[in-house]
């Protein structure tokens, strides 16, 4: 896929016409212009321009933001809180203020006589560029940094996208200050997205594990799904896992785009899909293609560490697909803020799916909208993209252990709260839950929600 399809896809585009505003900050920061462009552009929608020039700033006819101490008439003002214009990573954690039912960081008492008491360009780049990430954490026992160490989770504040939230309360001042300013319109978004990570459950794996697993079968004497597994061997009934065509048939009909993200690694702990070399991968992607959905990578376990082992799988995943391969989301969401952006770089990766939590629903950047990687050691934007997910289907059977009403109940919270900011809501599910194969009652949850999503 394209960049500009993409951005296209995901609502990135701004209109050269939308209207334009101007930062004049003292001081040049890369931190500055990154959290500006996610303001402006991908959120609000709107042209943004950065002086360091006073005078420029005084005669431009682009609506004004005064970043600075100085006092500058007819322009609103941010104190900076010293925060962007910063190098590297501190262990330093930005106080929490609590108000309103919301929280905020970056409070500045001495702001009494300006537009905002808080420096949100500061409190926003902390969450987008994962600085809490870079910082020292307790990972859980895959490496990943989970909900119970985010500061979002630990203020009971994970379930809103308070990014979002606070982007609109400044491009609320800011209609307030310029009266005659009207931002674009822009529109809620949901898209669904699939890991695959095991092509199916019975057919297609070959003499040897099919042999030992319905010896498994025997020994274990569960007759149940011996008997299932020799239905589907014998074509007498479908494997509980392909609802490739299903899905996608019925995400074309709602308008609902989809990206299905394949694991292409087998034979270990981690990883247990059909052969990638199978023919059967062919014919699933084959397909999907048909159904306008988009194929991505589901890089193994290890590739996290080993950039040799997620080319290898990004080739073959090309290949069997017949297409270029660019977007991806970590199996396990094994993703290090400091490492793996820079492998999924280096093989063409122009996007990833990862950003979100294993163990709980949530904004894990506290956005709902993509942003770019920041590589805070180098101190500057790249070009990957983060595309963030607000819930999985594994939190709520796997983690949670919650009832399948409360699981749809959850999703369509969340999408209500992303609605609010006109966000994008992305999920994630895997093939293993539209069956009751695996987990009773949960089959029906995805066709329930994405049916009503548009609706809530």
């Amino acid at each position: 896929m394209d960049t500009k399809t993409l951005n296209k896809l995901l609502n990135l585009d701004v209109d050269p016409i939308a209207p334009g505003f101007i930062i004049y900050s003292e001081e040049a920061s890369p931190r500055l212009n990154y959290v500006a462009e996610f303001i402006f552009k991908h959120v609000l929608k709107v042209n943004i321009k950065i002086t360091a020039s006073v005078s420029e700033f005084e005669i431009s006819p682009l609506y004004k933001i005064n970043y600075s101490e100085k006092s500058i008439p007819v322009s609103l003002q941010i104190l900076p809180a010293g925060f962007l214009f910063e190098n590297g990573v501190t262990e330093n954690k930005p106080e929490v203020v609590l108000k309103n039912s919301l929280i905020y960081f970056f409070e500045n008492k001495q702001a009494a006589n300006t537009n905002f008491n808080y420096d949100i360009f500061s409190a926003v780049f902390y969450f987008i560029s994962r600085y809490e990430e870079w910082q020292s954490f307790e990972a859980d026992a895959h490496g990943r940094f989970e909900a119970k160490e985010s500061i979002l989770f630990k203020n009971n504040l994970h379930l809103k996208p308070v990014v979002d939230i606070w982007i609109y309360e400044l491009k609320s001042e800011l209609e307030k200050f310029y009266y005659e300013l009207k931002f674009p319109q822009t529109k809620f978004k949901a898209i669904s997205t699939i890991d695959v990570d095991n092509l199916y459950a019975y057919k297609k794996k070959g003499f040897f594990r099919t042999s030992g697993a319905i010896l498994k079968d025997v020994l274990k004497f569960d007759f149940k799904n011996l008997n299932y597994r020799l239905k589907v061997l014998q074509n007498k009934q479908k494997d509980p896992f392909d609802i490739y065509s299903e899905v996608s048939e019925f995400c074309n009909d709602k308008n609902i785009p989809l990206f299905v993200f394949f694991l292409c690694a087998t034979g270990n702990k981690y990883d247990r899909t059909v052969d990638p070399r199978s023919g059967a991968f062919i014919e699933v992607t084959k397909n999907l293609k048909k159904q306008d959905a988009i194929i991505g990578l589901h890089p193994s376990y290890y590739s996290s560490q080993n950039a040799d082992l997620l080319s290898y799988e990004m080739q073959s995943l090309s290949k069997t697909a017949a297409i270029p391969i660019n977007l991806s989301r970590q199996h396990y969401l094994r993703f290090n803020i400091k490492t793996t952006p820079a492998l999924l770089m280096q093989n063409g990766i122009i996007a990833d799916f990862t950003m979100g939590f294993a163990s709980a629903p949530g904004f894990r950047a506290g956005t709902s909208f993509p942003f770019y990687y920041f590589n805070l050691n180098e101190n500057k934007p790249q070009q990957l993209l983060m595309v963030p997910f607000c819930t999985m289907d594994g939190v709520y059977f796997v983690y949670n252990r919650v009832e399948p009403e409360k699981m749809l109940s959850s999703l369509k919270d969340l999408a209500s709260e992303v609605r609010k900011v006109n966000g994008l809501f992305v999920s994630v599910f895997h093939e293993r839950t539209f069956s009751n194969h695996l987990y009773p009652g949960y089959d029906r949850i995805y066709n329930n929600f994405y049916q009503t999503v548009n609706d809530l």
